[in-house]
């Protein structure tokens, strides 16, 4: 018997879509890893013929490596009851809190209220609507947790 729920599962089939739209899409992605398109979309794909085919451990690495954040790895630790963050050094090497770091917050929050709003219009997000809000709100996600790391360092 799995430990996890479907909809656990489910989340981990939706996890490399997100960092494939981070890292540009599948067709850049297949040239930082060993795999080609076709696979990489079933990785991600809901589909019955599919829905138990996950992505490797290793190539789940080299799909975070391209999206530059670990979308897939994080979601993996969440599952266990983690959260990853960064390593001393790499933590240590980012410069201070700034203003730059403020406006980014409210470009990618005032980018996704816009994205919102749009999407609103016709009283209903359809696929494509809500793929895009997904990709902008890890956006602002990250640019959250970047300031939340050095808030936290203060």
């Amino acid at each position: 018997m799995r430990r996890f729920s479907e909809r656990d599962y489910l989340a981990l089939k939706r996890a490399p879509d997100v960092a494939y739209d981070l890292a540009g899409g599948p067709s850049l992605v297949q040239h930082g890893t060993r795999v080609v398109v076709s696979q990489l979309s079933k990785y991600a794909s809901e589909q019955d013929d599919h829905l138990k085919t996950f992505m490797p451990i290793d190539v789940a690495v080299d799909v975070d490596r391209a999206a530059k954040s670990p979308v897939i790895t994080s979601r993996m630790a969440e599952m266990l009851g983690f959260r990853l963050v960064p390593l001393d050094e790499a933590v240590k090497a980012e410069p201070g809190l700034s203003e730059g770091d403020a406006l980014q917050i409210m470009d990618e929050a005032t980018e996704l209220w816009r994205m919102t709003r749009a999407a609103f219009a016709d009283g209903r997000i359809d696929a494509l609507e809500k793929k895009t809000l997904c990709l902008q709100l890890h956006q602002l996600i990250r640019a959250a947790g970047a300031i939340l790391e050095k808030l936290e360092r203060i």
